[in-house]
């Protein structure tokens, strides 16, 4: 009794601490689920209503795009839009806002048969991207070096006579051509020989040759006039240019000049620190047939009031703009994201700011590369979203410029001068915690340019849902740590019931007091009984009806 008394007493009091623990579990709970406690508790709303960027901006994402220009180039569109916005690129002082225009160009012959072409698009809108951002940063610093330098080194043997010589190269080239064209009608495969020949003595053996051919051919055939001029001005032309060659290289080898001057310009700037806030306003793109290049070219607008906009997503804090005129929903399914990629920022009629990222990748025609591009866009799409809201920029740029001159015997300098420029832009990020993060778009679509089909994802972040991202997670750590503790209350009572049945099979005093007890009684003689027979005309066994054990609680 006095066991049943202890046991019941512990399954009490662990019941009455479990009834306490999701009692206050609750309570808390019921608190984070109040929205409006969770979010005005100890906050100072950003209220960017008059901001005057703010307004400029969203009036410049507000102009209608038309989804192709033809007729206008890449640099023409931008002008455009920057016209109708009312920004210059650089600091806009009356807006409060620095306008950036990042560009990028890529060698392609056709689009439409590029297996690859998406995968180049989708880097050169990054180059272009990146090119905008380090415009901003090196607005606000750049580390600067810079040399020029002239002097007048002692001599240095060079050719005196390389301009003639290349332009004698030119001439005798020039003669080739014509002398090409002269013999393809005679003799095709000689004339696709000579049309192939590199510069040398090979060339002069061809050269030599064609014109026997067309002096034999031209002699002993009815060939017009015109054709009998046109070959003999090349014949003299050549002769007399591979003459005038001969001399000057020989003159080359015997004579030498004297470097006279050398000039050098050296800039080197360095840029680097985390940006947050850069937004893209407007994006182009354009195929030229003509010299087979693809342009692209990013606005990008950053501004105080954008960096602290970032700042309250950042902490979860509530922020209050002007409202747009629709919603999320309306904004991304009214566009045409066919030849969209990067970052953009939206504001919705309920006045809530969204980072959304844009990423593309082309579909192929297998179910694998489907879904590869659907992974890739949306890892593309993520980044976007995350390098809007933050991220740390560099900008290292190297431009170089050099001329030597020559004496060139003549009473004239001969100069060769050259240029280089060398740039790594890069931006980059790591283990940054982004909430709220959320897939809008998700379809297949048809690039305009390329006419291929490609697969465009939209992710995107706000303000509002970055505050639920971050009351799901802590209700959802609360029911866990209610969890971890009910666990741990029904293991303490299975752990007490085990320890109580342990010790009670330990204690033999019940044991002990049963077997003195049962040793005592003496043990009276057994009187004979009569017992009565078995039935002979019954079943064998035991027979009758039994009734098994438990059935007495058949409904609960």
């Amino acid at each position: 009794m006095g066991m049943k008394i202890f046991i019941f007493k512990e399954v009490g009091r662990i019941a009455i601490s479990l009834m306490l623990l999701l009692s206050i579990s609750t309570a808390c709970l019921a608190v984070e689920y109040n929205e409006n406690a969770a979010q005005d508790e100890q906050q100072a709303p950003l209220d960017a209503s008059h901001d005057t960027s703010v307004q400029a901006a969203q009036a410049a994402v507000a102009i209608p795009q038309p989804p192709s220009q033809p007729a206008m180039d890449i640099d023409s569109m931008v002008d455009q839009f920057l016209g109708r916005a009312g920004y210059m690129q650089g600091w806009n002082a009356k807006k409060d806002t620095f306008i950036a225009v990042g560009t990028s160009v890529l060698d392609s012959e056709d689009p439409s048969y590029d297996d690859s072409f998406m995968i180049k698009r989708s880097l050169k809108s990054m180059e272009a991207t990146l090119d905008a951002k380090a415009q901003i940063i090196e607005f606000i610093r750049t580390d600067m070096s810079v040399m020029d330098q002239a002097s007048t080194p002692g001599t240095d043997l060079n050719a005196k006579f390389k301009e003639k010589i290349d332009k004698l190269e030119r001439k005798i080239d020039n003669q080739r051509k014509k002398l090409v064209a002269l013999l393809r009608e005679v003799d095709a495969a000689e004339a696709a020989v000579l049309e192939g020949a590199t510069f040398g003595d090979r060339l002069n053996r061809l050269m030599d040759a064609a014109i026997k051919k067309l002096d034999t051919t031209y002699s002993s055939a009815q060939i017009e006039e015109k054709k009998k001029i046109k070959f003999e001005k090349a014949k003299a032309r050549y002769q007399k240019a591979r003459m005038e060659y001969s001399q000057t290289e020989a003159k080359l080898k015997a004579l030498v000049g004297s470097k006279t001057e050398t000039l050098k310009s050296s800039v080197e700037t360095m840029s680097a620190m985390p940006l947050m806030g850069g937004t893209v306003l407007a994006q182009f793109e354009e195929w030229n047939s003509e010299d087979e290049k693809f342009r692209t070219a990013i606005i990008m607008m950053w501004s105080k009031k954008m960096e602290t906009i970032v700042r309250k997503y950042i902490s979860g804090e509530k922020m209050t703009v002007p409202p747009g005129k629709m919603s999320i929903a309306e904004y991304i399914n009214n566009n045409d994201w066919s030849s969209s990629t990067g970052g953009r920022r939206f504001r919705d009629n309920e006045g809530n700011v969204y980072f959304i990222g844009i990423g593309a990748a082309a579909v192929g025609s297998s179910a694998s590369s489907e879904k590869r591009a659907r992974g890739i866009a949306s890892a593309n799409a993520k980044k976007e979203v995350a390098t809007a809201i933050f991220a740390d920029v560099s900008s290292h740029k190297k431009a170089e410029q050099m001329m030597e001159s020559y004496n060139g015997g003549t009473g004239k300098d001969t100069s060769i001068a050259a240029e280089s420029f060398a740039s790594e832009l890069s931006q980059s990020m790591k283990n940054r915690n982004i909430t709220g993060m959320q897939r809008f778009y998700s379809r297949k679509i048809k690039h305009p340019i390329s006419g291929q089909t490609i697969y465009v994802s939209i992710y995107g972040v706000s303000g509002q849902s970055a505050r639920q991202a971050l009351l799901m997670e802590e209700s959802n750590y609360l029911t866990r740590i209610m969890d971890v503790k009910s666990q741990q209350v029904h293991q303490g009572t299975k752990d007490g019931y085990e320890a109580a049945v342990q010790k009670t099979s330990a204690d033999k005093t019940s044991y002990n007091q049963a077997k003195a007890r049962s040793g005592s009684v003496s043990t009276p003689v057994a009187k004979a009984q009569s017992v009565p027979l078995a039935d002979p005309s019954s079943s064998g066994g035991a027979g009758g009806s039994y009734a098994g054990a438990g059935q007495d609680d058949a409904s609960w």
